[in-house]
């Protein structure tokens, strides 16, 4: 299992041992949300805030064209983050010291994703025909990305084309948004069942985003009783496969059959 998984997996449970034995070995406080930054290569100044601030993990944009080296620096800059490379198409080998790869276009060979070890991020478009849509849960991914990031605030209209993925598929969750969201819209964001937050680091600054991650400590874990009555397909990766029906028990035999021969 790739490092941002692994960091999806914590978070769904709250809480890591680490290492030690007795009460000196207490459990960490794990958030229910991660939170991702996206950083331009070449730009030192922003790998530097993303490791000083404490993110879960780092997605360099590589969408324009740049240089190999340049992408390398940048990558190594993020030193023991869960680092990913954002591109339009995904790549066959990946990138040396990265973790995940996100792409952008369906045109992407399917063959480009196989691998167990590889950990493949796909950015899908809300607005695709309802039918369409509905296929993407088949699709060799670990995790969805839904950028709203063209829109300032977070509104009803945002949050239903965010809600329309959501509803078909049961993988991990991103939500790319234009700026750190605030308390209310982190909780709005969690019941929903969004597994990580994703910022363009560019006009951002260490206060608020460790502020946002203290933010991010104090959500319960716990979807309220409200949202566990949705459907399968609105929980996180960690609860069923969407679609999945539920197994119903066999019936109990009944207590006069067994005496019907005595009549």
């Amino acid at each position: 299992m790739g490092d941002l998984l692994d960091k999806f997996e914590r978070a769904s449970k709250g809480t890591v041992q680490p290492l030690g034995f007795g009460g000196a070995a207490r459990r960490e406080k794990v958030a229910p949300m991660l939170l991702v930054g996206v950083i331009d290569v070449g730009d030192d100044t922003q790998a530097k805030l993303a490791v000083d601030a404490g993110l879960d993990a780092v997605i360099v944009n590589g969408k324009k064209a740049a240089k190999q080296a340049d992408l390398n620096k940048t990558i190594k800059a993020t030193k023991k983050l869960a680092v990913g490379v954002w591109v339009d198409e995904a790549s066959e080998k990946g990138w040396a010291g990265t973790d995940f790869q996100v792409f952008s276009s369906a045109s992407t060979p399917i063959g480009f994703l196989g691998g167990e070890n590889r950990t493949n991020v796909m950015q899908v478009v809300p607005e695709l025909e309802d039918g369409l849509l509905k296929t993407i849960e088949h699709l060799p991914i670990d995790v969805f990305l839904v950028s709203l990031a063209d829109a300032e605030k977070l509104t009803v209209s945002q949050f239903m084309r965010l809600a329309r993925v959501r509803g078909v598929t049961s993988r991990w969750l991103l939500a790319h948004l234009a700026k750190l969201p605030t308390q209310a819209e982190l909780e709005q964001l969690r019941e929903a069942g969004v597994a990580g937050i994703v910022v363009d680091l560019a006009n951002q600054n260490a206060k608020g985003l460790k502020e946002c991650l203290a933010t991010l400590l104090e959500l319960p874990h716990e979807v309220p009783e409200r949202n566990k009555r949705r459907s399968v397909a609105t929980l996180p990766a960690a609860g069923l496969q969407a679609g999945t029906p539920e197994r119903r028990a066999e019936p109990e035999p009944d207590d006069d059959d067994d005496d019907w021969d005595d009549n």
